[in-house]
């Protein structure tokens, strides 16, 4: 009986100490800069899984190549994740989402287009991403993650 309780507080521990406020996995392997291994942790769930946020999960993995600056799987994972979204769901998203696709096909006027779209009109719900495609046009010679980085 003393092993099980033990084994039990062991784990419960193990959990509480490892997994910082029940954060998904990917967010430490970005953190911590394994942008490879949070695509393929990614991609597993989204196929894996039918129950999850397919846009938000294929924008994620499209960011972590953006990262590696891998700007051909980047612009096939971020076209993914607007398959069922359009213009007319979400103007000022969609401003973000034509943007960072121009950064990732190399097309600074197309970015310089959509960024001036975003930074002059969006909603305070907007302002990060106004902000990063503003970076991304200012840092344009820079590699993605170096790019996006305005804080």
């Amino acid at each position: 009986m003393k092993k099980v309780t033990l084994i039990i507080v062991m784990t419960f521990l193990s959990n509480a100490f490892c997994q910082e406020k029940n954060e998904p996995q990917w967010w430490a392997m970005e953190r911590d800069g394994n942008y490879l291994e949070m695509a393929s942790h990614l991609l597993y769930k989204v196929q894996s899984d039918s129950t999850r946020n397919e846009h938000a999960d294929y924008m994620h993995i499209a960011r972590a190549y953006g990262y590696l600056n891998d700007y051909e799987k980047a612009i096939y994972y971020w076209k993914k994740s607007m398959i069922e979204l359009s213009e007319s769901n979400d103007k000022q998203y969609w401003w973000y989402f034509k943007g960072t696709l121009a950064f990732f096909e190399r097309n600074r006027e197309e970015l310089f287009k959509y960024m001036n779209l975003l930074k002059n009109d969006h909603i305070p719900h907007y302002a990060n991403n106004a902000k990063t495609l503003e970076a991304l046009y200012e840092n344009f010679e820079e590699g993605y993650r170096q790019a996006s980085q305005w804080k």
